[in-house]
């Protein structure tokens, strides 16, 4: 198993200036234009840089958080490349980041429980996953949705290739789809390829939900408590 590290932040957190960035971090900000993007991207960063530092017990100023050729997150420490992996999500003001030593890869996301469409459903939830979601109650539909949604995509960032991959054939698994929040409950994604599975975890938050996943499979996540640049 695989220790493994998370926190989330808010934009309220996020610092207006840009000092405690990187010069390629700062480079890399200067690139984008408009104004949603490069609030979020800051979050994201601010998120990412605290986790880090946090995990290797450093200051955060230290860590930069740069794009790898795949267009994954990479840390770096010092200019050289930092012996973890990270992954970060934003959405609506909030940002999550997890972080673990490497060999381990790792990926998280977080999405706001918001409606779902039929079209969505029937698009992009494998058979299975559209069974599961029927079997819910209707006024809990749309935090399965959600959780079936970021469940994809944190296990398409395991594998480094994001939304790139034909999230459609990926299965999600379960056990409990109980609304119990600050509890990380299992989950696997099962690829449908020579018996892939990615494993790891997922949690509610009042008007959220989050995963986890890792490979190899990660233990329970554990909070990171931080103050990132003092």
């Amino acid at each position: 198993m695989t220790a493994l590290g998370w926190l989330t932040s808010s934009l309220a957190e996020v610092p207006g200036a840009d000092d405690w960035l990187g010069p390629r971090e700062q480079r890399a900000l200067a690139a984008l234009s408009v104004e949603k993007r490069r609030a979020h991207w800051r979050l994201g960063r601010w998120a990412a840089k605290a986790a880090v530092g946090a995990w290797l017990a450093l200051p955060a100023s230290r860590i930069e958080i740069l794009a790898g050729a795949d267009g994954a997150p990479d840390a770096w420490l010092d200019g050289e490349c930092a012996p973890v992996s990270v992954s970060l999500s934003h959405r609506s003001g909030r940002a999550l980041a997890a972080v673990a030593s490497t060999p381990a890869v790792i990926g998280c996301d977080l999405e706001l429980v918001e409606p779902r469409s039929g079209a969505f459903v029937r698009e992009w939830l494998a058979p299975a996953e559209q069974r599961l979601l029927a079997a819910c109650a209707a006024d809990d539909r749309d935090r399965i949705a959600n959780l079936l949604w970021t469940a994809k995509e944190a296990a398409a960032k395991v594998r480094r290739e994001g939304l790139r991959l034909d999230v459609r054939r990926a299965a999600v698994d379960l056990p409990d789809v109980s609304a119990r929040p600050a509890a990380w409950r299992p989950l696997t994604v099962d690829w449908g390829d020579a018996g892939a599975r990615t494993a790891g975890w997922w949690r509610d938050d009042p008007g959220w939900v989050m995963a986890i996943l890792g490979a190899p499979a990660p233990d329970p996540p554990e909070l990171l408590a931080v103050d990132p640049f003092r």
